[in-house]
């Protein structure tokens, strides 16, 4: 054969095989990669910006899986074997010894009851029961006066204190729902996971609770849908938008978990001072913060405050920024803010 022949057919082999080196290296290498799924009762989604190496990836889709399955057991009450279950169904009051995790869950948790005069009450649940919103409710309805009045007997945030890494109720009916801050903490959680990772561009979501890093896809601040208020569920419309490259925000609203009882809406949102839902001109609440356990949290206490009370709250807080969804009496949304909201989150409206 021929030299020239012979190189020929060398250098094509080397190019088809340079070629398959370079598809298979792209194969490992995923642009902009999701991952979703299930946690704690609804959903969760998670983006990063830039190039992941696929076995980097598939070991950071393990360790979010690992960090939800401990968090769920730490703190959902629909297991009746996590912790959080264990210690509602004691009726010692004796310290009940408990996971990290858990005990900075309720410490945050009893600071917001103390800060907000306790309009934030993590020891609601035999009350969201009686309502039907809890874990172990027989049906949503709404319960008498002397129902609510019997029950708040049981419940009430000074009756529970964290000792080291212990729980200790005061009265043996006590027992607790995190609900409101647990999905905030779980997305610091998987937040702390991509940053540990070394990833500095990233969205992370849990039932709609947001923390975000840097910059999105399109080398923008990530773009957080704030959702008109509505009972249609159908109605998946914008009130506005925020733009972030570091925060959280985190939204409570009135218009997907409801009592309806002779045309009368009653929230899923209970204010802890009367055991009654709260019925207001307040729609929605949507709070910016640095983590977003204290966003989720402060959203809730703020919808039982109200706007005056609420805004005045956030004016007294550092690195804190609310936006209120109130319905005026025609029905239609008018947007209140705190000093700082527009501003922090470039908020645009939709509408």
């Amino acid at each position: 054969m021929p030299r020239k022949k012979i190189i020929q057919i060398i250098l094509g082999l080397v190019l088809v095989l340079v070629l398959g080196i370079g598809g298979y290296l792209r194969s490992q290498v995923i642009v902009n990669p999701a991952h979703w799924g299930e946690t704690m009762g609804t959903g969760y989604s998670i983006k990063i910006t830039g190039k992941v190496k696929q076995s980097k990836l598939q070991e950071l889709t393990r360790s979010i899986d690992d960090r939800l399955a401990e968090i769920n057991r730490q703190m959902s009450t629909w297991d009746p074997e996590s912790e959080i279950s264990r210690f509602n169904h004691s009726d010692s009051l004796e310290p009940f010894e408990c996971s990290d995790g858990f005990v900075e869950v309720v410490r945050r948790a009893l600071e917001l009851s103390e800060s907000t005069g306790g309009a934030f009450d993590p020891t609601l649940q035999p009350l969201l029961n009686l309502w039907g919103f809890g874990s172990e409710a027989d049906g949503q309805r709404v319960p008498t006066d002397a129902e609510i009045a019997a029950i708040r007997e049981t419940i009430g945030w000074r009756m529970l204190t964290v000792e080291g890494r212990a729980l200790r109720k005061a009265e043996p009916g006590l027992s607790l729902a995190l609900g409101a801050i647990a999905k905030g903490y779980g997305v610091d959680a998987l937040a702390k996971i991509l940053k540990d990772a070394g990833f500095e561009n990233w969205f992370v979501e849990i039932g709609g609770e947001v923390l975000v890093r840097g910059l999105n896809p399109d080398g923008v601040p990530w773009k957080i849908g704030i959702q008109f208020p509505t009972t249609n569920p159908m109605d998946q419309s914008l009130q506005g938008i925020v733009h972030l490259t570091e925060g959280a925000i985190a939204t409570s609203g009135d218009y997907r978990n409801y009592v309806r009882e002779n045309d009368e809406i009653y929230s899923h949102i209970l204010d802890p001072r009367s055991g009654r839902a709260v019925r207001s001109d307040t729609a929605s609440v949507s709070v910016m913060a640095a983590n977003c356990m204290d966003a989720d949290g402060i959203a809730t206490a703020l919808f039982v405050l109200g706007a005056d009370e609420g805004i005045a709250w956030v004016e007294g807080e550092t690195g804190v920024e609310a936006m209120f969804l109130l319905r005026d009496d025609d029905g239609q949304i008018i947007e209140r803010f705190s000093s700082g909201f527009q501003k922090a989150t470039r908020y645009n409206p939709a509408l």
